[in-house]
């Protein structure tokens, strides 16, 4: 994959509003469950879920799994692109 074409993929994943959202709370609190963040943005389980699979294969967040909770973070380091999105948005 291309320079343009990686950029394409992460201006894809970037352009979700929700996404967005969820970006911002795991800035904010570093660490969160899909009921966390579900509850936070307003947003069913089941389509916190959908959104946090785009953005783990995206490679901009990374599961950790501690017991039968799965709580996720920002993953690091990150893409230059992600960086400075994230330090646009409020």
């Amino acid at each position: 994959m291309n320079n343009l074409q990686l950029h394409e993929q992460y201006l894809k994943v970037l352009a979700s509003k929700k996404r967005l959202h969820i970006l911002l709370y795991l800035r904010r609190n570093k660490l969160a469950t899909v009921n966390e963040l579900a509850d936070a943005i307003d947003l069913k389980k089941q389509a916190t879920s959908k959104h946090l699979r785009i953005l783990r294969l995206a490679k901009i967040v990374k599961p950790n799994k501690k017991g039968l909770f799965v709580k996720y973070r920002l993953a690091l380091p990150q893409e230059k692109m992600v960086r400075q999105v994230l330090s646009v948005i409020q």
